[in-house]
């Protein structure tokens, strides 16, 4: 038996519901999430990735054989200048030729990268090429398949704002979670309860929370499974505090995102009492 978008059983051979993310123009904002895309069914996920600014996508080098050597043996030099030059060369290649990438041997000292940790420099340069390759259908499900998402689960799960590249691995998470397979895999791997984690320290506003706000809608909005363990983890203080904080204007994606899953959690069994015993212990009124 297979799992149902639900997170139920059912018989293989049904029908899957599609994703479809967003992909941005060549040079996307900085730092901006794209808008929720529609998919088939109504059904919505977003994804964002990092622009290099000035990058020449049209003289960009497909990833032969002798590029790829040149690059993994680079990359193989974790703490030289080599390998951040490699990792830039890797972003600028994977905007044009993700799948070549994906498929070839930089993908896993990318991985490897990432899990021997996610704080370096490298790292985040990494989890940026990563995202690039993540707006690829495609490209989505083989990072995950590389194991890159269990490093960066356990990354977020510290919810450490001191550490660098939080939001990176954040906002990587959410493109890998516009796919529906990986949503299932990053489900399991505690991915709900490591962003709940951020959700509970992260700024109002900021583009942290936003993004964990995106990559929990893209994994809880059709699995009920998703949803439960974000109730369990105590994912309705932070809505709350969301939802009801003051001065945000309407419009604002944090507010827009936290009201949107709370309208998918107030579907579920009894969450209404539950909302309403914590906003009582916060001493807000809905």
């Amino acid at each position: 038996m297979e799992e149902g978008a639900d997170g139920t059983p059912r018989r293989s051979g049904a029908a899957r519901a599609s994703v479809t993310g967003h992909v941005p123009s060549p040079k996307p904002a900085v730092g901006k999430a794209a808008a929720p895309a529609a998919g088939k069914g109504g059904e919505q996920t977003t994804t964002m990735v990092h622009s290099d600014e000035g990058a020449e996508l049209q003289k960009v080098e497909r990833p032969d054989e002798r590029v790829v050597t040149e690059i993994v043996g680079c990359l193989k030099m974790k703490n030289s200048m080599l390998a951040m030059g490699a990792c830039e060369r890797v972003k600028k290649i994977a905007r044009v030729y993700p799948m070549e990438v994906a498929n070839s041997a930089i993908m896993d000292q990318l991985t490897d990268i990432l899990k021997d940790g996610p704080a370096t420099a490298l790292a985040g340069n990494v989890m940026q090429a990563l995202s690039v390759m993540a707006l690829n259908p495609e490209g989505r499900q083989k990072v995950c398949l590389a194991g890159a998402s269990l490093p960066l689960i356990h990354f977020i799960r510290a919810a450490d704002l001191a550490r660098p590249n939080l939001d990176r691995a954040v906002t990587l998470l959410m493109n890998l979670a516009a796919d529906t397979s990986n949503r299932r895999s990053i489900r399991e791997q505690g991915g709900v309860e490591a962003l709940v984690e951020v959700l509970k320290v992260a700024p109002i506003s900021e583009p942290l929370m936003e993004h964990a706000l995106g990559a929990l809608h893209n994994i809880a909005l059709l699995d009920a499974k998703a949803k439960g363990r974000a109730l369990d983890a105590g994912i309705l203080g932070p809505l709350v505090r969301i939802t009801t904080a003051k001065g945000l204007p309407e419009a604002d994606m944090c507010a827009v995102r936290g009201r949107m899953i709370l309208t998918e959690l107030l579907k579920m069994p009894e969450t209404e009492e539950r909302l309403t015993e914590v906003a009582a212990e916060m001493g807000v009124r809905l």
